[in-house]
């Protein structure tokens, strides 16, 4: 079966895709810190509320959406060779360095959400956490990132 795009050319694209969505993941929570240290309704809140949405609008879901599409084009071309094969056996030929890629990428996709969450909680005036909690928050993309990014590049 022939592809609409090359394998290289989907890996080049995924790779984008995850730049600009760990990029935003790692900018959302700096913006929630300076909002939670902003007074109420004040200027800087607002602006930081209005870049935070901007960024989960522009860059964080079309980014999510093209990560995983990408990156499951490439598991069905790459990982899986023969679709012929029994299911079972199929799952069975991934190697193992994957299913902790993949619950790595979960874990992140969740933080996604929760982050989106938050983020509808603040533009609703609620201050669950403090600007320390949001600044520390904004490191878990990146050491995500350096594990996913060695699996997937070692393949241990």
């Amino acid at each position: 079966m022939e592809h609409v795009i090359g394998y290289d050319l989907a890996r080049g694209l995924h790779i984008i895709a995850v730049i600009a969505w760990v990029s935003g993941l790692l900018m959302l929570p700096r913006f929630y810190a300076y909002m939670t240290s902003a007074t109420p309704g004040g200027e800087l809140e607002q602006t930081m509320l209005k870049a935070a949405r901007n960024l989960r609008i522009i860059i964080l879901t079309p980014s999510i959406i093209l990560a995983w599409a990408f990156g499951i084009f490439l598991f069905s071309t790459y990982m899986v060779s023969d679709w012929q094969q029994p299911f079972g056996q199929v799952m069975g030929s991934v190697p193992h360095w994957f299913w902790g890629k993949l619950i790595l990428v979960l874990g992140l996709s969740g933080y996604h959400g929760f982050l989106s969450a938050e983020g509808r909680k603040l533009a609703a005036g609620q201050r669950r956490h403090s600007e320390r909690y949001w600044r520390l928050m904004s490191e878990i993309p990146f050491l995500v990132a350096i594990a996913v990014v060695l699996l997937a590049t070692l393949e241990p």
